[in-house]
C-alpha cells in the first residue's frame, strides 16, 4: 500500500518521510546510552559500592544539550552580553564561597545565590567555548572535514559544563609512589563518607586518598563551578586538550601504565595554560578582587608551598627507596601539620596524594623528569599549535627525548 497526499483546503499534508541516516544515528545513540545505563546498574560496584560516580548517567543527561549546541540551538551571547554574564557569574561565585566559608553557613542565602548564578551559567559557557575555539583555530589546530578537505573544523567541538565534578579515589602502593588505580566518586560525599571509603580501601600494601578535581574530560567536559575566572580559562582549555589528544597517539596511551598519564596530563597542563593565555591577550577582562570567583579575606600562607612540597617529595622518595615506609609516612604527616600551622590546610598527605599530583609533572609534588622535558618542548616552540602537533605523536618518554633532540636540545 502506498501513501497518498491528503489535502485540506489550500494545505496539503504528506506522510513524514525522513532520511533514514539521522534516524539510524539517533537510534544507535539512544540504544548505546540505554545499554550503558543498564551496564552501570548491573556492573559490580567494587569497594566503593553506591558511592561510585556514573559517567554514563552524565553523558545521558547532557545528550540533548550536546546535540542542540552542535546544531546552533541555545544561547549565543554577544561579546558585551557574554562579558556581562561573566562579571555577574563570578561576582556571585565569590559571594557563595564567602557565605559557605563561615562557622554557621546561611544555607538559604547559599541556595538563593546559587540559583541566581544559574541564570548566567549557559551564557558564560558559550562565551568561553567561543574563546577557546577562536584560540585553537588561530593556532592552526583545525582539522579537515572527512570527504570535504576544503572545509576545516575544530575537532572535537569545544564543549564543557560548569558543575560540581565527581571526587576521585586514588590508590598507590605503600612502598612506592605510583598511581595504581582511580575510582570516580559522587560529588556530594561528606567528610565522614570520604574517611570511611579511605579506611575501607587502605590496607598493609595499599594507601588511598580522596581528592577533589578541577575538571574531567568527559564529553561535555566537567569543569568546577566554584573557582575563579582565570581558573576556569585554564581548566576548560586543559580539558579540551584531552579531547583533542584522544584522536592521536599520545591520547591513545592513556590508561596503559608507565608514563602515559604523566605525558598526557603535563601536555594538557602546558597547552591549556597557553590557550588560556591567548584568550587573556585577545579578550582582556579584569575582575575586581572579591568579584572574580576567588575567596577573599584569608590570610596568605607564611611559607612557600612549592618549595615545601617539592622538598618533601624528594625526601619521601629517598626514604621509600631505602625501604623506610613508616618513616616516610611519619614525615608526610609532620609536614601536613606544619603546613596547616602556616596557613595551608591539607587534609591528608600520603603516597596516593603524591601519586595523583605527581601525574602533573610540572607541579611541585612531582620529581618526574618528564615535566621539565615537556616544558623544554614548549620553550623551543613557543606556539601552542606547533607544540601540540609535536606532542600528540609522543607515545613514550623515549619519543619525548627524540622530539627534543630533533628540536636541537
Amino acid at each position: 500500500m502506498r501513501w497518498r497526499p491528503v489535502s485540506a483546503g489550500n494545505l496539503e499534508y504528506r506522510p513524514w518521510s525522513p532520511s533514514p541516516w539521522p534516524l539510524i544515528l539517533i537510534l544507535a545513540a539512544t540504544l548505546g546510552i540505554a545499554l550503558g545505563l543498564l551496564l552501570s546498574a548491573l556492573w559490580p560496584r567494587g569497594a566503593v559500592g553506591s558511592d561510585g560516580y556514573s559517567l554514563w548517567k552524565w553523558e545521558a543527561n547532557t545528550l540533548l544539550d550536546n546535540v542542540f549546541a552542535r546544531v546552533g540551538i541555545g544561547p549565543d551571547p554577544s561579546q558585551s552580553e557574554g562579558e556581562a554574564a561573566v562579571r555577574q557569574y563570578f561576582k556571585l561565585t565569590s559571594q557563595i564561597r564567602a557565605a559557605e566559608n563561615t562557622e554557621t553557613p546561611d544555607l538559604a542565602l547559599v541556595d538563593t545565590l546559587t540559583n541566581e548564578r544559574g541564570n548566567y551559567e549557559n551564557d558564560v559557557e558559550r562565551l568561553i567555548e567561543g574563546y577557546i575555539t577562536e584560540a585553537v583555530d588561530g593556532a592552526g589546530l583545525q582539522r579537515p572535514l572527512p570527504l570535504f578537505n576544503a572545509k576545516r573544523i575544530t575537532w572535537p567541538p569545544v564543549d564543557f559544563e560548569l558543575t560540581n565534578p565527581p571526587q576521585l579515589l586514588v590508590r598507590s602502593p605503600r612502598d612506592k609512589i605510583e598511581r595504581s588505580g582511580d575510582t570516580l566518586l559522587k560529588n556530594d560525599l561528606s567528610l565522614r563518607d570520604i574517611e570511611r571509603l579511605e579506611a575501607k580501601t587502605t590496607n598493609d600494601d595499599t594507601v588511598t586518598v580522596v581528592v577533589s578535581i578541577g575538571g574531567l574530560a568527559a564529553y561535555p567536559a566537567i569543569v568546577r563551578d566554584d573557582r575563579s575566572y582565570d581558573s576556569l580559562l585554564d581548566t576548560a582549555s586543559h580539558e579540551w586538550v584531552h579531547h583533542y589528544l584522544a584522536f592521536f597517539p599520545l591520547g591513545e596511551q592513556w590508561g596503559k601504565g608507565g608514563d602515559a598519564e604523566t605525558l598526557n596530563e603535563t601536555t594538557a597542563n602546558i597547552a591549556g595554560r597557553e590557550i588560556a593565555n591567548l584568550i587573556r591577550a585577545k579578550h582582556p577582562l579584569t575582575l575586581p578582587p572579591g568579584e572574580d570567583g576567588s575567596l577573599q579575606g584569608r590570610q596568605p600562607p607564611t611559607v612557600d608551598f612549592s618549595t615545601e612540597m617539592h622538598d618533601l617529595r624528594v625526601q619521601v622518595d629517598v626514604l621509600l627507596a631505602n625501604g623506610k615506609v613508616s618513616e616516610a609516612e611519619q614525615l608526610m604527616d609532620q609536614k601536613r601539620e606544619y603546613l596547616n600551622q602556616h596557613g595551608i590546610a591539607i587534609r591528608k598527605i600520603n603516597q596516593a596524594y603524591f601519586a595523583f599530583y605527581g601525574t602533573y609533572a610540572d607541579s611541585p609534588q612531582s620529581t618526574n623528569p618528564i615535566g621539565p622535558k615537556i616544558e623544554q618542548v614548549w620553550q623551543k616552540t613557543q606556539d601552542v599549535g606547533v607544540f601540540l602537533k609535536l606532542m600528540r605523536e609522543v607515545r613514550t618518554s623515549a619519543d619525548l627525548d627524540r622530539t627534543l633532540a630533533a628540536l636541537g636540545q
